[in-house]
């Protein structure tokens, strides 16, 4: 795998497009402090990944700043080609709010670029602390996974940590539901038999106690020996309802005939004692002669004026049958259209205020349009972009000869020519902005005098006619003199009324005396009748007949009472053979579930040990991988990592007593995790490495880390890229580190490295140079224009035999 080139488009430092080739096995970059080394490293991390991580970790809202300030369109662009990928070409675009493309690689190889491929230069002073990091949900820090991938000891974590729950039953609600609720669902088992036990007795007692009630109740009714079930008993009970509800019937047709007789009779008897015919006639002649009077003196006016009103409303009633009722419904209706026309009225009349308020809105509206555009007619000369033009071209001017025409502007005026420009700059900027303002105010203006005209519009169009407005004024004046005459008229409809039903209750007092002496002489008929229907003896001719309506009223009484004790005699029977019914349901309920819950405790503490027994096995194997592990983590921090790390240092900083180290896990049972310390070249332990070494050795320990853990695996990818690692190294560091870069590049990494120093530039790329025929050396030397735009120019430097050497 090897990156082969990369083009980048205004990428944040670098401004432009340019193309540079990285086919080679070491790539040296250099340049001033602010050309675009960085840039041009992020613009790789950006072509691989489709982000830029090292800068996430300071910047959330990175994204913004990809984008150079002076890009066309505020976009950037990375297109990045490599080989021996699954994918050789990728383009990633970003307009500082989103990215568009992908990278090359996959999301399991991006992890292991930003771990251990790349260095960025900002996080070489913190690497240490990067990578012993762990956020706040205390997942692995990025060494303890690399220590993992190490020793492959991803599935055994897995294994230990999904045996954890065996350690404590509480831990088994969530992964092992079946046995918790085995555990403790034990108690609730027990009570479900003991009340299943209680409610078969107690239903068992209340069924035996229902049978009893129900065989007294049937006595005389059904054999004793009757099954009490609706089957059972539907022989003995069929008909008898029916046949007690026709006796209460025909006692109950009886009775009233037997109360009308009695009310028949007293009347007869109270019109033969007194005479009632003369007063009763008297007094229906008073009442019509009354009614007679008030229709002259008030009736004609009262039924002319409701005439007028019913003509607009045809539903209202006629004043014949009752004055004060249509009388009532008149004052509502005209009080409602009253109402309604003055709402209509007034309505109206807000509408004519608003259109004149609006239309005086719309008249200063214009006006101002109007004076606006006189202003932006005298403002015409103002030029923003005149401004610009003058204000590039000011950096240009040197001394008085004007740039443009070569003239000296000392021959026209005596002020320097840069403070004419200046000035002339000045009031252009606030004489265009005067512009700007004013043209905002006559845009919101117009946009306020149509909203205006819109809502005048809307208005005249629902205002009323002129025909429409005479008429409404002309109804409503009939409305209000109609409500005058009916409140007039309001004591005269009432008497009216009143005068009515006294001569509708007089003729009906005298219908009922006529009636009633024709009734009394076939009443002794039809009492004799009742008796011999009702089975009793006949009574004699001389028996007077309230004596015979009462013997006859006593004993439909008592039959009556007796039809009723067998009705509800039958209704406790029907009652109780429902009750029967549902207790016998409760006991086989209750009966069903005590076996259930028999069953269920039976399979509970089945369930119960088998999963005590799991739990068992699962603690002796949790312990046997926790024994295994501690002795593969000690194996490997001992014999394998620590001494590739312990050589990358003592190589690079042969001088110094504290030797960066893993530390060993102190613990057995706990879960893995990577921590650093130092150790004493004669022996013993020191604290961590960023409080025991000085600044340049930590940053030799950060960078031998960094290639500890490249090297200490077979690299998923062969890239080394970084970003100015020798700050703080003396030239010992640096040869020695020059050496190893050799060595790397021999091994098949592709090592891109940018520096800031001149001299360590040409050292590196003096000893990178090429040993061999295929090998090969990029040197990019970036740098600026005097437009600002960023040069990159890249020499490819192949191998050469040494003639001298060969001579």
């Amino acid at each position: 795998m090897r990156l082969s080139s990369i083009l980048v488009e205004d990428f944040r430092s670098i401004r432009g497009t340019q193309r540079i080739s990285l086919d080679a096995p070491a790539v040296l970059i250099h340049g001033p402090n602010g050309t675009g080394k960085t840039s041009l490293l992020s613009a790789i991390e950006f072509g691989l990944t489709g982000a830029v991580a090292s800068l996430g970790r300071f910047d959330p809202a990175y994204l913004q700043y990809l984008p150079h300030k002076k890009s066309v369109g505020g976009r950037s662009r990375v297109v990045l080609e490599a080989e021996g990928l699954e994918t050789t070409r990728a383009e990633v675009a970003c307009d500082g709010t989103t990215v568009a493309g992908s990278g090359l690689l996959t999301p399991s190889s991006i992890q292991f670029f930003t771990e251990r491929c790349y260095l960025p230069q900002a996080a070489l002073g913190r690497l240490l602390e990067i990578y012993e990091h762990q956020d706040n949900r205390k997942s692995d820090s990025p060494l303890t996974r690399f220590v993992k991938e190490l020793l492959g000891l991803e599935a055994l974590d897995a294994l230990i940590d999904g045996l954890n729950t065996s350690r404590n039953v509480t831990r088994l609600r969530g992964p092992a539901p079946t046995f918790w609720a085995a555990r403790e669902s034990a108690p609730a088992v027990a009570k479900r038999i003991k009340d299943a036990e209680m409610a078969a007795t107690e239903g068992k007692a209340a069924l035996a106690a229902i049978e009893k009630d129900l065989r007294e109740k049937l006595d005389g009714i059904a054999p004793a020996d009757t099954p009490l079930t609706n089957d059972g008993l539907a022989e003995a009970l069929d008909g008898l309802d029916d046949e007690v509800e026709a006796s209460l019937a025909e006692l109950a047709r009886r009775r009233r005939d037997l109360a009308s007789a009695t009310n028949q009779l007293a009347a007869a008897v109270a019109a033969d004692a007194q005479d009632q015919r003369v007063a009763t006639e008297a007094a229906a002649g008073a009442a019509r002669v009354a009614l007679e009077r008030w229709q002259a003196d008030f009736g004609r006016g009262l039924s002319a004026l409701l005439s007028a009103v019913r003509g607009r409303f045809p539903k209202l009633a006629d004043t014949a049958s009752d004055p004060a009722s249509v009388h009532a419904d008149a004052t509502q209706l005209v009080a409602n259209e009253i109402q309604r026309l003055q709402s209509l009225q007034t309505s109206d009349a807000s509408d004519g205020q608003a259109i004149a308020s609006l239309e005086e809105a719309i008249r200063q509206g214009v006006s101002r349009v109007t004076n606006i555009d006189l202003e932006l007619e005298q403002g015409r000369g103002a030029d923003q972009e005149l401004a610009q033009a003058l204000t590039a071209i000011s950096s240009h001017i040197d001394g008085e000869d004007c740039p443009v025409c070569g003239r000296d502007f000392r021959e026209i005026s005596e002020k320097p020519l840069a403070s004419h420009i200046s000035e002339e700059v000045q009031r252009l900027i606030k004489a265009a902005s005067r512009i700007q303002g004013l043209l905002r105010d006559r845009s919101t203006t117009s946009a306020s005098v149509a909203q205006a005209e819109r809502q005048k519009d809307e208005l005249a169009a629902r205002r009323l006619s002129d025909d429409r407005r005479d008429v409404l004024k002309v109804d409503l004046a009939q409305f209000t003199e109609w409500r005058t005459s009916l409140t007039e008229f309001a004591e005269a409809a009432s008497r009216g009324t009143n005068l009515q039903r006294q001569g509708a209750n007089a003729s009906g007092a005298l219908s009922i005396l006529n009636s009633r002496q024709s009734g009394v002489s076939g009443l002794r008929v039809e009492l004799r009748r009742h008796a011999e229907e009702l089975g009793r003896s006949v009574p004699p001719e001389d028996q007077p007949l309230q004596v015979l309506l009462d013997e006859l009223t006593a004993f439909v009484a008592q039959q009556e009472a007796i039809a009723e004790g067998r009705k509800a005699r039958l209704e406790e029977i029907e009652g109780l053979v429902e009750d029967l019914s549902d207790a016998s349901e409760a006991v086989g309920e209750a009966v069903a579930e005590l076996e259930q819950a028999k069953s269920d405790a039976a399979l509970s503490a089945a369930e119960l040990g088998e999963a005590e027994h799991r739990i068992s096995v699962a603690r002796n194997l949790a312990a046997a991988a926790q024994a295994l592990r501690t002795e593969k983590v000690r194996q490997v921090f001992n014999d394998e990592l620590n001494s590739v790390w312990r050589e990358l240092f003592i190589r690079l900083a042969p001088e110094e007593e504290f030797v960066p180290a893993f530390a060993l896990p102190g613990s057995t049972t706990g879960p893995v995790e990577a921590v650093l310390e130092t150790i004493y070249r004669s022996g013993g332990k020191g604290g961590n490495p960023r409080a025991m070494l000085s600044a340049g050795n930590l940053n030799t320990a950060a960078l031998t880390l960094f290639l500890a853990l490249n090297l200490s695996v077979k690299p998923v990818l062969p890239w080394l890229i970084i970003d100015d690692p020798v700050q703080s190294m003396d030239d010992v560091h640096i040869a020695q580190f020059a050496a190893l870069l050799r060595t790397l590049k021999a091994q098949g990494r592709q090592v891109i490295l940018a520096v800031h120093d001149r001299q360590l530039f040409e050292y590196l790329a003096l000893e990178l140079s090429p040993a061999f025929n295929g090998d090969r050396l990029i040197t990019i030397e970036l740098g600026r224009t005097s437009e600002g735009m960023t040069t990159a120019p890249w020499e490819l430097t192949a191998f050469e035999p040494d003639k001298a050497v060969a001579a």
